[in-house]
């Protein structure tokens, strides 16, 4: 069984609200010539945060970005109390891949910083990758995050599959 091999390549983060926050960090760094891992750092000015979803949209590239799944809406506050519900699976296996890396690893409020610190791609060819099956191509993961129902930011992370 061969594994996928998922290369970082661009990575865009945008605060909508300058008195709600702003990334401090925003990066993807080389490990070596085959692997990459991401840094976000989101400083939060407006405490707590009581109310969190996000919105994820699955793109592939193919004469610009376009939708590879369906749009996916989720309450964080509400998978973060159950994480193993059937409904949130698609949720589940995303934030398996980064929960080793960052501290959104607990119910609602956040009274904190959100951070996602060394996301290496070697993690995410070992999570998901190996249990679907992707084509090799270009593509992205468009997420609007919202606190309160208002949209506060946008995460946009690029990568390359190649099998």
């Amino acid at each position: 069984c061969t594994t996928a091999h998922l290369s970082f390549t661009n990575l865009k983060c945008e605060m909508f609200d300058r008195k709600f926050g702003n990334f401090e960090t925003c990066l993807i760094k080389a490990v070596n010539r085959t692997h990459k891992y991401i840094d976000i750092h989101a400083r939060l000015l407006k405490l707590p945060i009581k109310n969190v979803s996000i919105q994820i949209d699955p793109m592939r590239y193919d004469n610009g970005y376009r939708a590879f799944l369906l749009g996916m809406n989720f309450d964080v506050c509400k998978y973060m109390k159950n994480p193993t519900h059937r409904s949130m699976v698609f949720l589940r296996e995303l934030h398996l891949t980064f929960v080793k890396s960052s501290n959104l690893n607990h119910t609602c409020p956040y009274n904190h910083d959100l951070k996602i610190e060394k996301l290496y791609t070697g993690d995410l060819e070992k999570g998901f990758l190996q249990i679907l099956p992707i084509p090799n191509g270009d593509y992205a993961i468009f997420s609007k995050w919202y606190a309160h129902n208002i949209p506060r930011g946008n995460i946009k992370v690029f990568f390359k599959i190649t099998n």
